[in-house]
């Protein structure tokens, strides 16, 4: 919960600092959002020649540990509570499913546009593909669980959103392009934040579940294994 309000921070002070430059207008003197894409705050150099220290270090923090947090957050479908052999294969599945979308936004952050963009962008497609493979199964799983179904409602629309985006990505023709990249680069923004806040809910959810149940007396000491 604490890493989704840091991440917020850290990317609003990262295009603060960055010092401006976009695909198509390399003369710009700061971050537009209409024009620049999230990523362009994790370039070394942006358009415009400049380089851009803080801002890089901003963004690598900001998805370096949120990653970080996916990978130690995978476990979180046992606070679920179910006991079927089926769904215990599910949660495993999104367990991994979790840790490659959370392994991914760590390389998306260790991976400049600027220097290494095929695989950025590779990075990037892994790391919200797995992401929506996740949100499918827990919003399975969570809705077996009559004490979670108002978490199922959020995730539910996180994911029609994240998929709808994702279709974006597939089939539109000339992503990228300047006729589209002010609708481009808003709808990035919009889904990462969502995925942040959704994040947030999640966390925040479960965390109340879990005191309610007392998963202590029940003897579930290695929860987080």
């Amino acid at each position: 919960m604490l890493t989704t309000v840091f991440f917020v921070i850290l990317t609003g002070l990262a295009m603060v600092a960055y010092p401006g430059g976009s695909k198509f207008d390399r003369s710009a003197v700061h971050y537009d959002i209409f024009k620049n894409f999230f990523s362009d705050l994790g370039t070394t150099i942006t358009y415009s020649g400049r380089q851009n220290t803080l801002s890089n270090f901003l963004f690598i923090t900001a998805l370096g540990s949120t990653g970080l947090v996916m990978i130690y957050f995978s476990t979180i479908w046992r606070a679920i509570d179910i006991d079927s052999h089926e769904h215990k294969l599910l949660g495993l599945l999104s367990k991994m499913f979790l840790i490659i979308s959370g392994g991914s936004f760590i390389c998306i952050a260790f991976t400049p546009l600027n220097k290494f963009s095929d695989m950025h962008l590779i990075f990037f497609k892994l790391a919200f593909g797995f992401l929506l493979a996740w949100t499918v199964i827990i919003i399975y799983l969570q809705f077996s669980n009559h004490k979670m179904r108002g978490l199922v409602t959020v995730n539910l629309i996180f994911a029609l959103l994240l998929a709808g985006y994702e279709g974006l990505l597939i089939f539109t023709s000339g992503f990228g392009s300047e006729e589209g990249i002010e609708f481009q680069a808003v709808s990035q923004k919009i889904i990462v934040y969502l995925f942040i806040i959704n994040l947030f809910i999640q966390a925040f959810g479960i965390k109340r579940f879990l005191r309610s149940a007392d998963f202590r007396r029940k003897g579930l000491k290695n929860f987080y294994v």
